[in-house]
């Protein structure tokens, strides 16, 4: 059978392997592409929350920017391409260089510039210490850019005209999640314990757990009012009437996969059922709802 024709005088007759494999060629190239693109550094973009204070978005997880007349801290680091755009807005922004850099936990989209921003900025790199040891774990975690001063519980830092509180949510999205607060500003970095309108990612791998979640958001929103200005590791800058639909979808969802364990569903039949129209526009392309109905799945036989 002839597909085509190639040039004005040769033709050549292709079969449906060889046309398969064509296909197929064409997919990866295109697939390349796409990942190329994806992976082509953006802008930093700044959103002033207060008076030297800033949400910062480009790729990865938000990050939030306190600068003073004596000291700039930087909260997650993004990924390691996005580093000189970092330190150039940065730059731009900040009344003294770069002082410290604090990371909200260990994932690779708030731990990327670390080494960057610690060799080339001089940067002091703080976190919990969960977080130092998952990052030194990892072989290929340059070891410049782990954290060395490390917290516990909580940790307060004074800046000058800006005073930080960081407190430790131990089994939430990770073991190692800590949010950061401006003192006195109503403004608060919570990390990856905040997935805007999106089905949270909860590395049970890494000590998250669906309750430990749940109990942090209840937590932090008993501190929060309508003027509260949250940054989210991942979304638009919100509020605590959008924190608490995070909550709420959780609490709904779970409860959804508890009464089919109960009746005697296996986590296929569930992922097969759905979880309904109401949370259709929550997936997305790293947890989608089939990963989500999974998630509580296995938090749920791991109880």
């Amino acid at each position: 059978m002839q597909f085509f024709k190639l040039g004005n005088h040769f033709q050549r007759v292709l079969t449906a392997a060889a046309l398969a494999a064509l296909v197929a060629l064409v997919a990866t190239l295109m697939a390349f592409s796409a990942t190329a693109v994806a992976q082509q550094v953006q802008e930093v973009r700044e959103t002033k929350l207060a008076e030297g204070v800033y949400m910062l978005e480009g790729q990865g997880g938000n990050m939030m920017l306190v600068t003073t007349p004596t000291h700039t801290l930087l909260v997650d680091a993004q990924f390691a391409r996005m580093a000189e755009s970092i330190a150039d807005k940065i730059a731009t922004l900040a009344e003294v260089p770069l002082t410290y850099l604090f990371n909200t936990h260990f994932h690779g989209d708030h731990v990327g510039a670390n080494q960057y921003l610690g060799e080339e900025l001089g940067a002091k790199i703080i976190a919990h210490r969960n977080v130092r040891e998952r990052l030194a774990a990892n072989e290929e975690f340059p070891r410049t850019g782990l954290p060395t001063i490390l917290a516990d519980h909580w940790l307060q830092m004074n800046l000058g005209e800006h005073s930080l509180t960081m407190h430790h949510y131990a089994t939430a999205h990770t073991d190692g999640d800590m949010v950061v607060w401006v003192d006195g500003h109503n403004i608060v970095h919570v990390g990856d314990l905040f997935f805007v309108d999106r089905f949270p990612f909860i590395d049970l791998n890494a000590g998250g757990t669906v309750q430990g979640y749940i109990d942090a958001i209840a937590a932090l929103t008993e501190n929060m009012d309508e003027h509260t200005q949250i940054v989210p590791g991942h979304g638009p800058l919100m509020n605590k009437t959008g924190y608490l639909r995070l909550h709420d979808m959780i609490i709904a969802t779970r409860e959804q996969v508890r009464a089919w364990h109960a009746a005697g569903a296996d986590v296929d039949t569930m992922v097969a059922a759905g979880l309904g129209a109401e949370w259709a526009d929550w997936s997305w392309n790293f947890i989608n709802e089939e990963r989500w109905i999974r998630t509580l799945y296995n938090d749920l036989l791991a109880e």
